[in-house]
C-alpha cells in the first residue's frame, strides 16, 4: 500500500465509514480458507446450539481452529489503518465466519456494538445519542468469496456513522449501497456505520470471514485473551500480547502481584493462576 493509498482509504474512512481494500489474500489462500470453514463446518453443524440454519452459517474463534486464520490480524497494512484510528494498542475482538446460503433474505441494518459495544443503549442522560466524534471500532470483513449484488454480499449507509442518534430508521434509507470487491479484499468499516447482508439471489454459498477490532479500553465481543491457544499466541510474534489484549485483563488480585503486559499473576504468584 503506498502513501496515497493509504491516505485514500482514511479520507474514505472519515467520509464514508468504510472503505474497500484490495488484493489482502491470494486466490489460493481463499481457496485454502473455504476449504477449513466446509471443514469446520461439517465437524460443529452437530453441536448443541451450533449456529446455523438453512440460510446462514456463522464459526466463532478461528484462530483456534486453522493456521490460514492467524494470517488475518498479522497483515502489516491493514495493521496500520487500523491502528491509524484505534491506536497501537488495537485489540482484536473475534475471528468468526459468516456463511450465507443462496436463497438467504436481507438481513435488516444495523450497528456492530449493541450488546458490548459502543451502540448498546445508553443511560437516560445520553438522550439515545452516541459517540460519533472519534472511530471506536472497526469491523473487517475478508471477502473469501467475491462480494456483489448477487452473492449476499454487505450494504452499507455512508456517512452513517456520523448520525448521533443509536437507533437506525426503518427502510428504505436513503443512500444504502451494495459493496462489491473480488475475492481477497477486505471491507473495513467503522462499527457505527449502519450495515446487513444483502439478499443472496446467486447459486453459490458465500463465504467471509470477519475481524472485528476496538479500541483497547472498550469491552469485546469475546475475551481472546483467555481463549487463545498458546502456539497461536507464540506464533503471533511480539505484536500477540497487544492483538489478543492480553495486556487489557483486568487483574483478579492485588496489583503489585500482577503481571500487566502478560495478563497474569507474576511467576511468583504463579499458583493463584487460573486455569
Amino acid at each position: 500500500m503506498t502513501p496515497e493509498e493509504f491516505s485514500t482509504h482514511c479520507l474514505r474512512i472519515q467520509l464514508d465509514g468504510y472503505s474497500v481494500v484490495p488484493d489482502l489474500l491470494t486466490s489460493e489462500e481463499c481457496e485454502e480458507a473455504q476449504r477449513e470453514l466446509d471443514r469446520i463446518l461439517a465437524e460443529e453443524c452437530s453441536l448443541p446450539g451450533a449456529p446455523q440454519d438453512e440460510h446462514n452459517a456463522s464459526i466463532q474463534n478461528l484462530f483456534n481452529k486453522a493456521r490460514i486464520f492467524e494470517r488475518l490480524y498479522q497483515l502489516p497494512h491493514l495493521l496500520k489503518l487500523i491502528r491509524h484510528f484505534l491506536g497501537e494498542d488495537a485489540v482484536l475482538s473475534s475471528v468468526q465466519a459468516h456463511i450465507r446460503f443462496p436463497g438467504a433474505p436481507e438481513q435488516g441494518l444495523h450497528a456492530d456494538g449493541s450488546r458490548t459495544g459502543p451502540n448498546r443503549p445508553g443511560a437516560p442522560a445520553d438522550k439515545n445519542r452516541r459517540i460519533t466524534s472519534h472511530v471506536l471500532g472497526f469491523n473487517v470483513a475478508f471477502c473469501i468469496s467475491p462480494f456483489n449484488k448477487k452473492t449476499g454480499a454487505t450494504r452499507l449507509v455512508p456517512g452513517s456513522h456520523r448520525y448521533e442518534d443509536i437507533t437506525v430508521p426503518p427502510p428504505p434509507v436513503p443512500g444504502e449501497t451494495v459493496v462489491e470487491a473480488k475475492r481477497g479484499s477486505a471491507v473495513i468499516f467503522n462499527v457505527s456505520t449502519w450495515h446487513g447482508a444483502s439478499a443472496h439471489t446467486g447459486n453459490q454459498t458465500r463465504y467471509a470471514v470477519m475481524t472485528p477490532w476496538r479500541r483497547q479500553w472498550l469491552r469485546p465481543e469475546n475475551e481472546l485473551g483467555r481463549i487463545v491457544k498458546p502456539d497461536v499466541l507464540e506464533r503471533a510474534g511480539p505484536d500477540g500480547l497487544l492483538i489478543f489484549g492480553i495486556g487489557a485483563l483486568p487483574p483478579y488480585i492485588d496489583r503489585w502481584a500482577w503481571d500487566i503486559q502478560r495478563g497474569r499473576p507474576k511467576p511468583e504468584w504463579k499458583h493463584l493462576q487460573r486455569e
